[in-house]
């Protein structure tokens, strides 16, 4: 699944890598890439809260370790499952 994102008025085109719900927190989660790679040919990821409204993604900043401890789990996961 893909969704565009508006940084500084220009158009990025963004694929999903997963979404989840941390039940603990009630908060919506999005890891994604913009396609680009890294100095080492690796490709770039982010991760966000979010929420949906009208069928837009609204993103908000990761606030604490936690989240970003709980996204690195998830990603964790998610790659054993596919491999």
């Amino acid at each position: 699944m893909e969704f565009n994102i508006v940084d500084n008025g220009k158009i990025i085109n963004c694929k999903i890598i997963l979404t989840f719900k941390d039940t603990n927190n009630n908060i919506n989660y999005i890891v994604y890439t913009d396609g680009t790679k890294n100095f080492n040919d690796e490709l770039e990821i982010y991760a966000s809260r979010y929420e949906l409204k009208d069928n837009n993604y609204i993103l908000k900043d990761i606030q604490n370790d936690y989240e970003w401890n709980l996204i690195d789990n998830m990603l964790n996961s998610k790659y054993e499952e596919n491999y």
